[in-house]
């Protein structure tokens, strides 16, 4: 699907890396903003991000994040967790 891009043995692709990098920053986003007080907003960021990487919803022409979201979701959802903890507590 993709080719190695840390130079090791492990096969990590670009697209599992931009995953992750998405779901970081999705997830630090809602963290922040849930350590704001904006509970909803974050909740509703929360929500469409998973219904995106689980693939409720996608249906004919995506944008490139959506793809991403849907070749590799669990990095996404893994990344968005982290995120998500790093902006609740930063």
């Amino acid at each position: 699907m993709g080719k190695a891009v840390l130079g090791t043995d492990n096969r990590v692709t670009s697209t599992e890396v931009q995953a992750s990098v998405l779901g970081v920053v999705v997830g630090f986003l809602a963290g922040y903003g849930y350590a704001l007080g904006h509970e909803s907003v974050a909740v509703k960021v929360s929500a469409v991000f998973v219904a995106l990487a689980l693939g409720l919803g996608v249906t004919g022409r995506m944008s490139a994040a959506k793809r991403t979201l849907r070749r590799e979701p669990w990095y996404a959802l893994a990344a968005f967790l982290v995120g998500g903890a790093l902006g609740t507590f930063v």
